[in-house]
């Protein structure tokens, strides 16, 4: 059985082989002629591109172009390959002068306009204070009378009594402040307090 395959497979590729060989021999017989028939249709257009290529040639001169090249590796290679820069930056006795009197007034014109605008600042709390001071007078001409004795007497102590009473004042505002923010912290904790318990 394995010898009437092996001789079937045999056969097969006998007659692959000898179609093979038919097929190189018809490739061999007609590639000639077929180059030639190639050849004969371009013909004119490789004797066309022919002509163009040995025109190009004919038109740049070899000579001339290696001349040229030449001439330039000459100045290429007298060329330096380091140039030295010198930078040197001076300033005249004017401009040192000139850049002095401009920083001189930089800082005057700063210094100035800092000066007016803490000068501006001041006299709007005076004026603050003095139109304060005149609705005291308005309204309670003896208050006003009481401080400007006092003032008149003895500034000094009256000014301490002043300071103090400033101070207090403060004492008690801070003081108000604080319990109006405990007061505040408390509401919000009972607050919070009723919605843990109502989330029960």
């Amino acid at each position: 059985m394995q010898q009437e395959e092996l001789e079937e497979k045999v056969t097969m590729l006998e007659e692959l082989i000898q179609g093979f060989i038919q097929r190189i021999t018809i490739v061999e017989t007609e590639m000639p002629g077929f180059l030639k028939s190639f050849l004969q249709q371009y013909k004119e257009t490789l004797d066309r591109i022919a002509s163009r290529i040995e025109t190009a040639n004919k038109r740049y001169n070899d000579q001339k172009i290696e001349q040229q090249m030449d001439e330039l590796k000459d100045v290429v290679s007298r060329v330096p390959k380091v140039i030295g820069i010198k930078n040197h930056h001076h300033f005249g006795a004017w401009s040192k002068s000139l850049i002095i009197g401009l920083v001189v007034a930089f800082v005057i014109t700063a210094g100035s306009f800092g000066a007016a605008l803490y000068l501006n600042h001041q006299n709007d709390r005076l004026n603050d204070e003095a139109y304060n001071f005149w609705l005291v007078r308005a309204m309670y001409p003896k208050t006003a009378e009481t401080i400007i004795t006092g003032l008149k007497s003895d500034p000094n102590a009256f000014i301490a009594k002043a300071e103090k009473a400033m101070e207090k004042q403060q004492a008690i505002a801070a003081a108000k402040a604080l319990a109006d923010q405990a007061e505040k912290n408390q509401k919000a904790a009972r607050d919070s307090l009723k919605k843990a318990r109502s989330a029960k």
